[in-house]
């Protein structure tokens, strides 16, 4: 990330603390109901720090870490200056101290961590549940994480840190999509993508010449120089036809069938919006990034623009907020906007 402007010395202190709310649980940002698990907190950085605010834009953890990622399982992933990756709770304290030189978020109660060089899993008590012995890790899914072994071979083990391979398991290139979604995972080998099932046995051989994760029940296939969409049946349920395509999110997926815009199709393969748009994402909570003269800004299902379409770069919505970025020079500026488009959190400088 590039770096951000210094403030002018006003009290930023004595500001954020009057931010600051109180400890209650509405003050925690705790989404669905109170489930501790979701805790709806977004990270922030001001004078380089990293704090969070909650979905109103109030700072509930002052500014602080020199790295902060989203909460996962009720905990965020947060690097002090001097002693690494730790866990902080919703109260902004240390569930998990700080020690570790990388950290992934928890997923299905434990996260990958490197320590002394090599990475294993912890439980959400900060004890190793898979020693550190591995040279990569992702997080798990279905049961089942992908890691490169101390001998640079990448696999899939299961919670037991157990590789799991058959007979018929093919060899792995490193995937960042490589996680489980429907029951199966994309695998890639020397450029072809096929699919496995849980037990990695080859759900479907590799075959494509490119091939996207599966979502919404379809993924996306290229055949030739035409993409098209599977089932998790293996049957093709829309032919291959466009030049690019995207995942299904929402019921919708973009595609570009013809010239250099995009539009979105649904399951069926009709069209919904039609192409217009010079770069188009999957959707996230019924919107959808697309770039409109240069810029971006997002769609609901309707492809309306919902306000403006303003920004150098954006996320994806996650828990009602998305985050988006002006450039200005070598600045750049980081906000929050709600599902209207409005601004939560300023771009900060």
């Amino acid at each position: 990330m590039k770096r951000h402007a210094t403030l002018a010395n006003i009290g930023i202190a004595a500001i954020l603390s009057m931010l600051v709310v109180g400890s209650g649980c509405d003050t925690l940002g705790l989404g669905g109901g109170g489930d501790a698990d979701e805790v709806n907190l977004f990270p922030i950085e001001l004078e380089d720090r990293w704090g969070y605010i909650n979905a109103d834009g109030r700072v509930v953890i002052q500014p602080q870490f020199s790295a902060a990622s989203h909460f996962e399982d009720g905990v965020a992933a947060v690097r002090s200056s001097s002693w690494g990756w730790g866990f902080i709770g919703p109260d902004g304290e240390y569930v998990i101290e700080p020690q570790f030189s990388s950290a992934r978020g928890f997923s299905e109660g434990v996260a990958a961590v490197r320590f002394d060089g090599r990475w294993g899993f912890i439980n959400r008590d900060g004890s190793f549940v898979i020693n550190p012995s591995f040279t990569g890790a992702y997080p798990y899914s279905d049961g089942r994480a992908f890691i490169r072994t101390s001998d640079w071979d990448w696999e899939y083990v299961d919670r037991d840190g157990n590789v799991i391979r058959t007979d018929d398991t093919p060899r792995f290139d490193e995937n960042d999509e490589g996680t489980f979604n429907d029951g199966l995972a994309l695998v890639r080998r020397d450029g072809t993508f096929g699919y496995i099932d849980t037990a990695t046995r080859p759900f479907i051989p590799l075959q494509y010449t490119e091939a996207r994760a599966f979502s919404d029940g379809r993924a996306a296939i290229k055949i030739s120089d035409r993409w098209g969409y599977i089932d998790t049946a293996k049957n093709t349920v829309i032919d291959p036809q466009y030049i690019s395509a995207g995942s299904f999110m929402d019921g919708l997926a973009p595609v570009r069938a013809s010239g250099n815009t995009w539009g979105y199709i649904d399951r069926s393969g009709n069209v919904v919006v039609t192409e217009q748009f010079e770069a188009a994402r999957a959707f996230s909570e019924r919107r959808a990034a697309v770039m409109v003269d240069g810029q971006w800004g997002f769609i609901d299902t309707n492809g309306n623009l919902i306000g403006n379409a303003e920004f150098d770069e954006v996320r994806d919505f996650r828990n009602g907020l998305a985050r988006v970025y002006k450039f200005f020079g070598e600045d750049e500026r980081m906000g929050y906007i709600d599902g209207a488009g409005k601004y939560v959190w300023f771009p900060t400088d």
